[in-house]
This record gives structure tokens, sequence and C-alpha cells, in this order.
């Protein structure tokens, strides 16, 4: 969650029109992070009450509604941004550019045209009437926002069903189809849900499917938006992937999906973290699979490039396919087993797109991962 790119958080965007507190630009931002608790939350306070105020409308303008953007930015990103003291035509200039950049890069204002197909899943698994549902995805967008404002919920990614496209996604749903299979399935960092609604909607029984992320509010607005609560009868887990303790909520904790889970899904998620914290969270994928199933899987779609390495400054590790192998080569050494991997480019054309987060060298890819 998940941008353009899912693995950049909003203080990348940020700081993408910042300067330092000394430039003469017109674009002067300062921009930076407060170290101290105490300045932290009182900091955060007074966004809220700002924000509190700027949402105190009931129908709110463009201008309203890009006020309540910056504002919750600034909430989540824990920075302060105030114009520099130049004058006041370059303090216009500059929050200009920023709205524009919130507005192209980070919050889509119109719903973009690959939303369809869960516009399909939401008339036809949920039964929410035609006219109903522009409004209640904008609505699970907006609430969603509040909580993380990352640029994978400001665009809609969230709710991706591109997945379905791919030959592992397939492979994953014949089998939990195939007669009598007790074949289990896990999505990691799974948001609302949308893939295991999705599988349950091609016919999977939902009593084996699973779903575990950090955040128990999305897994609630999931059930808002599908409508399907008690119905729908997948196991969701609160958890926190890099931890190698469990975590107790009232969901349960991770460790009891240890040895249990036969197909994995994780998409948008290895690209959030460093290759150190990649490790760990593939070490407690491996210990979820299944060890006597030689057929077990992990795959999913995440940013990948030509050039392997740290990208940004929360040193998020993105991968060719020589990385990615000896990533699961490490894997292996460290919990005793064995791991071929598959990668392929998919063809997104905005991804080498020049300006913002996006540059030549990245690439969207869908990955499988198998026992050697």
């Amino acid at each position: 969650m998940s941008l353009f790119t899912p693995s950049l958080s909003i203080q990348h965007w940020l700081g993408k029109v910042s300067t330092s507190k000394h430039s003469t630009s017109h674009h002067e931002w300062s921009i930076w992070e407060r170290d101290e608790k105490t300045d932290c939350v009182s900091s955060r306070k007074r966004l809220r009450a700002r924000a509190k105020r700027a949402n105190s409308c009931s129908v709110l303008s463009p201008s309203q509604n890009m006020q309540r953007l910056l504002l919750r930015v600034q909430e989540y990103s824990r920075c302060v941004m105030a114009p520099v003291e130049t004058n006041r035509s370059e303090r216009h200039q500059s929050k200009g550019s920023l709205e524009s950049l919130l507005k192209g890069h980070v919050y889509l204002e119109e719903l973009p045209p690959d939303i369809e197909p869960i516009k399909g899943l939401l008339e036809k698994y949920s039964g929410v009437r035609a006219r109903e549902v522009d409004r209640l995805i904008y609505d699970i967008r907006e609430r969603l926002w509040e909580i993380y404002p990352f640029a994978c919920v400001g665009h809609f990614r969230f709710l991706s069903l591109k997945f379905t496209l791919d030959p592992p996604y397939q492979i994953a749903l014949n089998r939990l189809l195939a007669p009598r299979s007790k074949a289990t399935f896990l999505d990691v960092g799974c948001c609302v849900g949308q893939v295991l609604r999705q599988l349950a909607y091609d016919g999977v029984d939902s009593s084996r499917l699973y779903g575990t992320d950090i955040e128990p509010r999305f897994l609630e607005a999931g059930y808002d938006l599908f409508r399907d609560r008690g119905r729908f009868k997948a196991t969701f887990v609160i958890g926190d992937m890099l931890s190698q303790g469990d975590s107790g909520s009232n969901y349960g904790g991770l460790n009891r999906l240890h040895g249990r889970m036969n197909i994995i899904h994780a998409t948008s998620f290895f690209h959030l973290f460093s290759w150190e914290n990649q490790i760990l969270a593939a070490q407690r994928m491996v210990r979820f699979l299944d060890p006597s199933d030689p057929d077990v899987m992990i795959f999913g779609r995440h940013v990948g490039t030509t050039t392997p390495g740290d990208r940004n400054s929360a040193k998020a590790f993105l991968h060719n396919s020589a990385s990615w192998q000896e990533l699961w080569d490490e894997v292996g050494k460290m919990t005793g087993t064995k791991w071929r991997t598959e990668i392929d480019d998919i063809q997104e054309p905005e991804m080498h797109a020049e300006g913002g987060s996006m540059d030549e060298t990245l690439r969207r890819i869908r990955f499988g991962v198998f026992r050697a």
C-alpha cells in the first residue's frame, strides 16, 4: 500500500518540491522531520484541529478539498511545512506547485479507467446498485486515506484486480477449485481483502481463504465495502510480518498460520522494505507454508528495476531477476529450504515516464517462487 510507485512514501513526493531553507527558488518550502516527540505531538494536534475545521463544511469546494488533503499529508508525514518568508507571490507559487504534484501523482480526484473490474465485482458479488458504486468507492478511499495517505490509496490501486490476468493466479485458482481440494490461500498485506473476495466470487470456498495485514481498520473497511459480513468465511489475522514473534489481537496472531498455507499472494508488498526486512518477511512466509507440500507457491506483483538496490530514504530495495533469486537463496539457507524464482516484466508505459518518482529503470513485475 499500494506512488506512482507504491514503495515511495508521501515524504518522497513532498521532497520533490522542497529545497533547503536558504534557497532563493520560487518553490521554496522548508520541509524537515521533527525528531523531538513533543514537537511531533503538538504539531499533529494543531494539524488535526485545522483538518477538522476544513472538514466542517458538508460540501467541500475543490480548494477546500485540496486544503484537507494537504493537511492530512502534513499530519501523516510528521513534517512541518511552511513557506519561506520571501513574498506572497512566491508563497502562492510554492503552494500551487505542491497542490499540482499531489493531484497528479498522489491523489486522483477522478476514478481511473482500470477501476471497472472492481465496480463489476461490487455489483455482482456485493449486490451494490450500479448508481451507488462510485460513491461507495470514493467513500472507502477517503476512509483509508485518513488512515494512511499512501499514493496506492490516492490512486485507487488498493482496488486493482489486474492480478487476475497473471498465470500464477490461474494456477492458484485451478488448484483451489479442484475436486476435493483442501488447499489454502493467504493474501499478505491484504488491505481491504479484494483478492480474497475475487476468489470467493470465482467459486472458491471462502473458509479456505486467509488474509493478513498490520492495520485492522483496513479489514473493517473491507467488510463495509463488500457488504459480506456474516457470509464471508475467510480468516483474517492482524500482525507484523517483520516481527519474528507473535502478535496478539482480536483476530489472533500470525503464528496460527504456520505450516498451514499452500499458496501465498503478496502484491505491492516486498518493494516497501529494505533487503534486510524483505528477508524477515520471506522467512515468515516460508514458515506459513505447508512443509509437506512440494507444490507450494508464492506469487504477486511489485515494482522492480533494471538496476537493483535501495531506491529512497527508506532504503526500499527494488529487484531484477538476479537479485530476486539471490534474496530467496539467502532465505533458503536461513530456513533449510531451496527456492526457484520466476520474474516477468509487465509493460506499463507510465512506469517509464519522467518526473515525479518515476524513472526509466523502473519496471512493474510479476513473480513466482516455487520449491526447487
